[in-house]
């Protein structure tokens, strides 16, 4: 399993406007907020698993900040996003439409890294209308999650068997950091026990049936795909095939693993704002 060092671990040197947003008849979303110059498309971040928007994306708002507006909103059920009782992605797909109709975005071009890639297919799928382009990165259409003799049914029942402060616990040492009480460890470390235990694993769940092979073909919208190349969570073969199921996306490769945003963040930036130019209509 790919694990983050602490000495991978870095600040941005200012973190934009954060805004608790109310979203009719959804509840109050945490959502960082940047602008960009006048004028400028928005960019909507989605991040992944386990993450927050200020875990996956707060290396990469300066940099797209320069040409775009950035909105980076916590998931359901992470850090400091809504409250829910389960984790879908259809849920989350119809948070990232309240939160583009609520504070009027427009047109938007949706990123999104790992399961936030998964969010990003069927926000595209159903609110077409509401995108601009779409740029995924380190996702997939499939995840290569062992499903056939289910390993992750047998373990999503065995976990919620036990109470949330085992859980949590149990969450906390897998994903602790050498040195965790540095700096950057305890930063992490803040961010990770805001997460609901529950919906991180309906979130693992929802990863291991999802498949968009039969319909992400249909999009329209202009496409791009950054394939992490050394990547062990979610292979490269598997993010070559996403491009594969798109049809004709603008893809990039980078080297580095699953958590290149953060160990090897200015090649990142810079593929990432190069996606995202690609993409905007």
């Amino acid at each position: 399993m790919e694990r983050l060092d602490v000495k991978d671990l870095r600040f941005a040197d200012q973190l934009p406007e954060g805004r608790i947003v109310e979203l009719p008849g959804r509840g109050a979303a945490f959502i960082r907020i940047a602008a960009g110059p006048a004028g400028a498309p928005t960019v909507l971040l989605l991040h992944g698993l386990m993450a927050t928007a200020d875990l996956n994306w707060s290396l990469a708002v300066p940099a797209l900040a320069r040409c775009f507006n950035v909105v980076a909103p916590d998931l359901r059920g992470h850090g400091r996003g809504l409250a829910t009782r389960q984790f879908t992605g259809e849920e989350c797909a119809e948070d990232v439409a309240a939160i583009v109709r609520t504070l009027e975005l427009g047109r938007v071009i949706v990123v999104g890294y790992s399961l936030g890639g998964l969010v990003a297919q069927i926000f595209v799928r159903r609110y077409p209308e509401m995108v601009a382009g779409i740029v995924l990165c380190a996702t997939a259409s499939r995840f290569d999650v062992p499903t056939a003799n289910g390993i992750v049914r047998l373990v999503e029942r065995a976990a919620r068997r036990f109470p949330e402060r085992i859980r949590r616990a149990a969450i906390l040492a897998m994903l602790a950091p050498r040195s965790a009480n540095c700096p950057q460890g305890r930063w992490l470390m803040d961010e990770v026990r805001r997460h609901d235990t529950m919906a991180l694993l309906d979130a693992i769940a929802e990863a291991a049936k999802f498949n968009s092979g039969s319909w992400l073909g249909d999009s329209t919208c202009a496409s791009a795909v950054i394939v992490t190349q050394d990547d062990m969570v979610v292979s490269a073969e598997a993010q070559r095939e996403l491009a594969r199921v798109l049809g004709r996306p603008s893809v990039y490769e980078i080297p580095g693993d699953h958590f290149v945003c953060i160990k090897r963040p200015r090649e990142f930036n810079e593929v990432l704002v190069a996606a995202c130019a690609g993409v905007q209509e």
